[in-house]
């Protein structure tokens, strides 16, 4: 659960606190007061790209901080196999500077925004009105079952080795011309790439490295500066020193004050000795490091235009080029030695993902049941909801199964597009055919619900964040659907973005965002409403007016106040 969230200088946003609890809280507001802000925060805080563009103008960076109360065994496991210190409550922070560059920390210690996002599959899950465009994309149909029913599939090994081997394969399989004339022109390649010596990262490394190095000659003069003013200042300081080492023998009182008169003069000398330092550091290495970066980097992009790759991507290529060339002139062994070893890999992927393939299947019939029953209670009475499994087909693929080739991929052999009939004898058609705006709301929300409540999902409470995920219904309908959102409030923290009264008024936490404009800027707000206050914004919510009583008595209504 997320007990704390803090915000600087996104956007609107210039320093915000939110303690939030347990249960249903919903979010409400004027229009551009920031509340879709707060699920851009919680999406950086689960390894999202971050953007300079929302980063408050006339600020250096924006900062988001997080703290979470969670199940400890799948941290400590988590945080153990990636070395961070095991602390509870997590604390999750990220950076973004205005110049693009990002920084993230678990438990104080430095990450990669993928930690960030394994982190994320452990506390959160993040789901938003744009999110139903996934619904429509039969390409994102398979991952998303896979999220509902918590299967994870783990083939990427295999995968590996079956790509390893058919790498090998076709290399052996070239004719010895080929193979010479391959390995010649591997060996061009090498010249160049070896003098270079690619490693992972390190051209955007170098990126941000090169950066500071561009104001060498200033960051020396400044240090320069300030070390020659320490060295003035020193005569100064040495006689307040004598002095006060002849004050305290003759007053005791002021023995007190005379330590921390050394020790402000202690901290003095070393932050004059790191001027002095630094002054070297830019003296002696900046005009010549920023020569060496420059080249490097422009190197690193002549090659990476040779290869037609990313710059960062030329560690892999020249990996896999070594990897050829290893093979190519190992591969003096029979063809039919490879082809075991292709048959052998593409058999051990295939077991896995056919299994993985029937966990899916045996899963479909009571995911179907489940969510016809919460698409009736969602107004949607006669939809019903058919989940297509199918096999890939993949001719070119070395692993067959029933005469035919199955692909190989991450995600297994599976295929699978989801039909939908919304009017019983109208027929089933593919989602993306038919399924309207309201349609694909409550179809999202009805599948999170019923995984969230698979047994899989038990005695593992989740952050879930709604950011409208009601749009496109109204009426009895957005009732409903704020009662489902409520039931799932009572198995995991939810927080949800919303302009419907109906939703709002079931949350067991209002917090309301405004903007406030001060001294010429603009910044968002955030107060916790209750009383009278909560009913004027439902009020608000439904007509636009919180002050007409007919308004007010419905609010009254929907929050059951007598």
């Amino acid at each position: 659960m997320l007990t704390r969230l803090r915000i600087q200088n996104l956007a609107l946003v210039e320093d915000l606190i939110l303690d939030l609890g347990s249960g249903f809280t919903v979010l409400t507001g004027e229009t551009g007061a920031g509340k879709s802000l707060l699920v851009d925060a919680l999406s950086l805080l689960v390894g999202s790209r971050g953007d300079s563009d929302t980063v408050r103008r006339g600020e250096d960076r924006a900062i988001v901080e997080g703290t979470l109360e969670v199940t400890r065994e799948p941290w400590t496991n988590f945080l153990q196999a990636k070395g961070f210190k095991l602390e509870f409550p997590i604390q999750l922070r990220r950076e973004v500077s205005s110049a693009g560059r990002s920084k993230a920390w678990i438990n104080q210690s430095i990450c990669s925004v993928g930690d960030l996002k394994e982190a994320g599959r452990l506390w959160m899950r993040l789901t938003s009105q744009h999110d139903h465009q996934n619904l429509l994309n039969e390409d994102r149909h398979l991952s998303l079952l896979d999220e509902v029913i918590g299967i994870e599939p783990s083939l990427a090994l295999l995968v590996s080795q079956v790509q390893q081997d058919q790498l090998a394969l076709r290399s052996r399989q070239r004719s010895e011309a080929d193979r010479e004339g391959r390995l010649i022109e591997l060996s061009s390649y090498f010249e160049a790439l070896d003098q270079l010596g690619p490693q992972p990262g390190e051209w955007s490394q170098l990126k941000e490295e090169r950066e500071p190095l561009r104001h060498a000659a200033q960051l020396a003069k400044l240090y320069e500066e300030m070390s020659r003013e320490f060295g003035q200042i020193s005569p100064s300081l040495d006689a307040i020193l004598r002095a006060g080492y002849r004050a305290s023998s003759l007053w005791s009182e002021s023995v007190p004050t005379q330590d921390r008169l050394k020790q402000a003069l202690l901290e003095l000398e070393d932050l004059k000795a790191l001027t002095e330092d630094a002054t070297q550091k830019w003296v002696g290495t900046g005009t010549h490091r920023i020569e060496e970066v420059e080249n490097r980097l422009a190197l690193y992009e002549k090659l990476a235009r040779v290869h037609r790759c990313e710059p960062d991507d030329l560690s892999s290529v020249h990996l896999n080029l070594k990897q050829e060339q290893k093979l190519l002139q190992g591969s003096e062994g029979s063809i039919e030695v490879y082809k075991k070893a292709l048959k052998g890999s593409a058999k051990a992927y295939g077991e896995a993902a056919l299994i993985l393939h029937q966990k899916r299947e045996l899963s479909l019939p009571q995911l179907e049941q489940q969510l016809h029953e919460r698409l009736q209670h969602l107004g949607m009475n006669q939809a019903r909801v058919q989940f297509r499994l199918n096999f890939g087909i993949d001719p070119q693929s070395p692993f067959i199964h029933e005469n035919q080739g199955l692909r190989i991929d991450l995600l297994g052999v599976s295929e699978l597009s989801i039909w939908i009939e919304s009017n019983m004898g109208e027929g089933f058609r593919p989602l993306s055919k038919i399924a309207s705006g309201g349609e694909l709301s409550r179809l999202m929300l009805s599948l999170l619900g019923a995984g969230l409540h698979r047994p899989n999902h038990k005695g593992r409470p989740l952050t879930l964040v709604l950011d409208e995920v009601d749009a496109g219904v109204g009426g009895q309908t957005a009732i409903r659907v704020g009662e489902a959102i409520e039931t799932l409030g009572g198995h995991h923290q939810v927080l949800s973005v919303t302009h419907l009264a109906q939703v709002a008024a079931r949350a067991t936490h209002h917090l309301f965002l405004s903007k406030e404009t001060n001294s010429g800027r603009t910044r968002s707000r955030c107060e916790r409403l209750e009383g009278e206050g909560r009913v004027r914004e439902i009020a608000r919510l439904l007509s636009g007016d919180s002050q007409k009583k007919e308004t007010l008595t419905l609010a009254k209504s929907l929050l059951k106040i007598p």
